[in-house]
């Protein structure tokens, strides 16, 4: 449980101090994009608790007015680097001789779904430095949303709930929605995704 802290201050500490050039490696001027602050895109995209803190580590807490695409593309960044240590986690649950089988299949389960979210992720973050922004960014995302959440629930179901794992999967899952709720920021739309408002009773921790 220690290494699994000092793995959550360093990560935390890396989404700080990288928050400020995400955002800038992003186009500024993509035609009909709306801009808004950090403060009034988290306070759209999340309400309180979990989500609330995740969007201001990510997005900062600046009050100028900054396209939305900047934002989106930082929250992915922040997740591709989340995914990419739960993955490596998910991996050494997966090979120690000393974890349940079920666990460990459920883990090598989880890793083939982070691949899936990674690469949902990985082509829009590359299409939007050059403003090649579509609906169907929601549905990408949605669905690397998704597959996180699967995993989340293959380890509940499994035996993992008490795990280092499950709890990196279930913020991983908070970060994957608050990346869905930004991108409808960026491209507004009327239609319902009913894991934005879903509250699994699988997460001891308090969501939106």
């Amino acid at each position: 449980m220690e290494r699994a802290g000092v793995m959550s201050v360093a990560l935390t500490l890396s989404l700080l101090l990288t928050a400020a050039s995400l955002l800038a490696g992003v186009a500024d001027g993509c035609d009909g994009v709306p801009r808004m602050s950090a403060v009034d895109a988290c306070k759209q995209a999340s309400t309180a608790g979990v989500m609330w803190q995740l969007c201001v580590r990510e997005l900062g807490a600046s009050p100028e007015p900054e396209e939305v695409t900047g934002f989106v593309a930082a929250a992915m960044r922040a997740n591709r680097e989340a995914y990419g240590v739960s993955y490596d986690a998910a991996e050494k649950v997966r090979v120690d001789p000393s974890s349940p089988a079920g666990l460990a299949t459920v883990s090598g389960y989880c890793e083939g779904k982070y691949d899936t979210a990674q690469e949902l992720m990985t082509g829009w973050i590359d299409r939007l430095p050059g403003c090649d922004i579509t609906a169907d960014i929601r549905v990408d995302l949605a669905s690397a949303a998704a597959a996180v959440d699967e995993c989340a629930t293959l380890l509940l179901q499994n035996g993992g709930e008490h795990t280092t794992l499950y709890q990196m999967v279930l913020l991983d899952r908070d970060r994957a929605v608050l990346a869905v709720r930004l991108a409808i920021l960026l491209v507004p739309n009327k239609i319902t995704l009913g894991l934005l408002h879903h509250r699994s009773n699988q997460s001891p921790n308090p969501k939106d």
